[in-house]
């Protein structure tokens, strides 16, 4: 039986969650599902007459040949939707081909969340379906994940600060299809999805069987929702642990009482120590649940040790269980920023540098010298942990510093620098640093 077209008041409905942006990305790699994101995108936006701002963002990953063809292809259909259209190339597809599908869909988020970061767009829209929740459900349950795992692909996450939704997550692939199709518009065809050494194109070439079997994608989708109906439940017990237990401060670093985090159910306190050490690290992976148990563990056995996981420092702190960003030399980034733009640091802070500046800057962790220079001048400063305080992005020309753009925001009043250099933490308000691809 043909599939039908995806309907207004059905587009209109899973569409509408993305209203609540004032400007959106949305992720179009040329390909039937994204290209039919970006047409009903557009078209809902119109009929709204009003909606959030639309970006279409396409990677050309050079994997293979045609790649910047497709995204040329992509930025024509956009233009004759009215919408602005940026190629972000990757350059690292050329490293070998162990793990190629999971670097590349971290590096394609890598590349669009940097590209938000740095034009004010808050969220990003993909186009993942109801075939491919029930395909990473199959994916993960063959190594045995738990209930995140198996809850799959979450509607809307956050990666690198930046909110990741997927408006079209209950929708079948062959609806998409056939919503290009009756608008008469023709798509590309990734020839690597055919590829039986990827692990997703084995389970997908076995739906039919599967299928015999009652387990199709509906099925399989169902009991995925149903499990993240159960991860939610567990996500607000943990927000509610974490609102009277620990504090995440503006300044990059959590702190959590010990004991509380102790006695605490053990899963709402595996949970809380994967939350903080991934808005304090704001690292490239969620830690692994076997080193999260290891680490509770050796909390409870050896309250004096200091460890380290996920790009964190964890140990006591004046009473209490620090969470501090790891400083190792040359492994905090060093980031060049022109007047007027503005950019992701260390995947923690949001840096922004005015166009009134006079020339660009060079933004890199304060250390241990740049602390020392700056806690004489500021009893803001000279109050920060040590660790916190070396990790914080400063500003510098050449080897001056410039000062610290942190520090307005911290001592809540006007003190800055003479360039007009500002910095948030993302931590701050945002949950887990990044999503698993």
């Amino acid at each position: 039986m043909n599939a039908a077209a995806v309907s207004d008041s059905e587009a209109r409905a899973a569409l509408e969650q993305l209203a609540r942006h004032d400007k959106l990305a949305l992720a179009v790699s040329g390909g039937p599902d994204s290209l039919a994101l970006m047409h009903l995108a557009a078209e809902w936006r119109g009929e709204r007459g009003a909606g959030p701002e639309l970006h279409v963002l396409t990677v050309d990953h050079k994997l293979r040949e045609g790649s910047r063809g497709e995204a040329l292809m992509v930025g024509r259909l956009a233009a004759r939707l009215g919408l602005p259209h940026a190629i972000l190339a990757w350059e690292g597809g050329g490293e070998g081909r162990n793990a190629l599908q999971a670097r590349a869909r971290a590096a394609r988020y890598d590349l669009m969340t940097a590209y938000c970061h740095a034009n004010g767009i808050p969220a990003l829209a993909t186009a993942h379906t109801l075939d491919d929740q029930a395909e990473t459900f199959l994916m993960r349950l063959k190594r045995g994940s738990g209930l995140d795992g198996l809850a799959a692909i979450p509607l809307t996450g956050a990666w690198s600060g930046i909110v990741i939704e997927r408006p079209l997550l209950e929708m079948p692939k062959a609806r998409l299809i056939a919503t290009l199709e009756a608008r008469g518009v023709g798509y590309a065809s990734d020839p690597s999805n055919a590829d039986q050494r990827f692990e997703r194109v084995r389970v997908r070439e076995q739906k039919d069987a599967l299928a015999a079997l009652g387990l199709t994608p509906e099925a399989i989708a169902l009991s995925a929702r149903r499990l993240r109906r159960a991860r939610a439940a567990l996500d607000h017990a943990t927000d509610q642990f974490l609102a009277s237990a620990s504090e995440v401060s503006g300044a990059g670093f959590a702190l959590i009482d010990r004991e509380a985090l102790l006695t605490a159910p053990q899963e709402i306190a595996l949970r809380g120590l994967a939350r903080l050490i991934a808005k304090v690290g704001g690292g490239e992976e969620p830690v692994r649940l076997v080193k999260l148990e290891a680490l509770l563990a050796s909390l409870g056995a050896k309250p004096g040790k200091a460890h380290t996981l996920g790009r964190c420092r964890i140990g006591p702190h004046k009473g209490r269980l620090g969470i501090f960003r790891e400083m190792r030399k040359g492994r905090l980034p060093t980031l060049s920023l022109e007047p007027g733009t503005r950019a992701l640091w260390d995947n923690r802070f949001s840096i922004e540098l005015g166009a009134e500046a006079r020339g660009p800057i060079t933004v890199m962790a304060l250390g241990e010298q740049g602390l020392r220079d700056l806690q004489d001048d500021s009893s803001v400063v000279s109050a920060l942990p040590r660790l916190a305080g070396c990790t914080l992005p400063a500003c510098f020309r050449g080897k001056k510093l410039l000062g610290l753009p942190l520090l307005a925001s911290l001592s809540g009043s006007g003190h800055g620098l003479a360039l007009a250099c500002t910095a948030s933490f993302i931590g701050a308000e945002a949950g887990n640093a990044k999503e698993r691809p």
